[in-house]
């Protein structure tokens, strides 16, 4: 098996995650507030996936096995990560989810 943390860093990413509160009464100020500077980055994530969906509804079904069968041009993607890839670029040129102030 692997871990989330494992496959997001074979892309150069960081998993982020909230700290837990095992054993502990409460958390840390710190820890407190880097809970919610991360629900901060987190509400717009999840609007950007909402947006995603909604324009492109074919990413809230079952694709179809034929489009993770093939693979692009001698490379590990598939035709479903080629689209799923223009369909965020084409959301990202879009209006921005993040109010600017």
């Amino acid at each position: 098996g692997f871990t989330v943390g494992e496959a997001v860093g074979l892309h150069c990413a960081e998993l982020v995650m909230p700290p837990f509160t095992r054993g502990k009464k409460q958390l840390a100020r710190v820890e407190i507030d880097r809970v919610r500077q991360l629900s901060r980055v987190r509400i717009h994530v999840e609007r950007v996936i909402g947006t995603l969906r909604q324009k492109y509804t074919f990413l809230q079904g079952t694709l179809p096995i034929t489009l993770l069968m093939h693979p692009v041009a001698d490379t590990e993607r598939c035709i479903a990560d080629d689209i799923t890839v223009v369909c965020c670029a084409l959301c990202n040129i879009g209006k921005s989810v993040v109010p600017f102030q």
